[in-house]
């Protein structure tokens, strides 16, 4: 009994070792998520703030910052709504969406799918010239940009504004498309090729449907960006008339200065909010799909 004793004694001493080996093991997996939970909880509070805050009145918002509306002022989104020409502001960003994330996609597809598959003698430069293209800051261009527009007449033109939209965002988008349609199995489009369909009939019948989520996943990157964008149609927008919603949000800010009527600023702030939420949500699984299967199929 003696000589098993020493054995017993080294299965107990050890047991204690591993298990301080497994928790810091765990220790950069359990700082991670407590970072993603800290951020994620802010971003949620703030939000329920805003949202909570644009119900009151500013007799509430004054005597109490934090606490709960008395009764739901709807009527903050009203106001903003129309006193405000939100709804006008609204319109132009759904038509700038609307028309330039398509377009997009499409162009983008189309230069993405022949440089993926035709190799000819400049197609790497092609593409190093696209990637070279996103990597311009946007605070380069701003007067050259303002200047030749001023000159061709495009100046204060929601459709001038279109175009620069699908220029800026045209690189990013032959940049990821290019990545996606050079996963794709080349089996099938050989197979239609055989059939006798020409290289515009497999392109758009088997790699563009193919390539949906991917094409999705950028849209959405796009009709957010061109959502939120303020600077470009900051500077070629003049006409209150052809604002997008972000200048229309500062024009809010700056009309409710002078009327001292924060929860209805707080209000618009939400209408701007909505849609990229709704988005987001909608479509989470989406993205995370698109920006997933290249990798997985690679």
């Amino acid at each position: 009994m003696a000589a098993h004793t020493p054995a017993r004694t080294h299965r107990v001493s050890v047991a204690p070792l591993g298990v301080l080996r497994a928790l810091v093991q765990k220790i950069p997996r359990i700082l991670t998520y407590a970072l993603l939970l800290a951020w994620s909880s802010i971003g949620l509070f703030s939000l329920l703030w805003i949202i909570m805050t644009a119900l009151k009145t500013n007799q509430e918002l004054f005597a109490n910052v934090w606490g709960l509306p008395s009764a739901p002022q709807w009527d903050n989104f009203a106001r903003a709504w129309t006193r405000s020409k939100m709804g006008n502001y609204f319109i132009n960003s759904v038509l700038a969406v609307g028309i330039t994330v398509p377009v997009i996609a499409v162009i983008g597809s189309m230069a993405a799918y022949v440089l993926a598959r035709c190799r000819f003698f400049a197609s790497r430069a092609v593409l190093l010239f696209f990637v070279a293209g996103s990597s311009i800051p946007l605070q380069l261009i701003t007067v050259p940009l303002f200047l030749f527009f001023n000159k061709i007449g495009l100046l204060n033109s929601l459709w001038g504004l279109m175009l620069v939209y699908i220029a800026i965002h045209m690189p990013f988008t032959v940049f990821v498309l290019t990545g996606f349609y050079g996963t794709l199995p080349v089996e099938l489009e050989e197979a239609a090729l055989m059939d006798g369909a020409s290289f515009h009939a497999v392109f758009w019948n088997v790699a563009f449907p193919l390539a949906s989520p991917g094409i999705a996943t950028v849209s959405i990157f796009n009709a957010l960006s061109v959502w939120n964008e303020y600077m470009l149609a900051l500077m070629l927008l003049s006409d209150r008339s052809k604002f997008t919603v972000p200048l229309g949000l500062y024009n809010l800010k700056v009309v409710q200065d002078y009327a001292a009527d924060w929860v209805g600023l707080l209000a618009g702030l939400v209408i701007v909010l909505i849609p990229s939420i709704g988005i987001f949500l909608l479509l989470q699984r989406r993205i995370v799909k698109g920006l997933t299967v290249g990798a997985l199929k690679g």
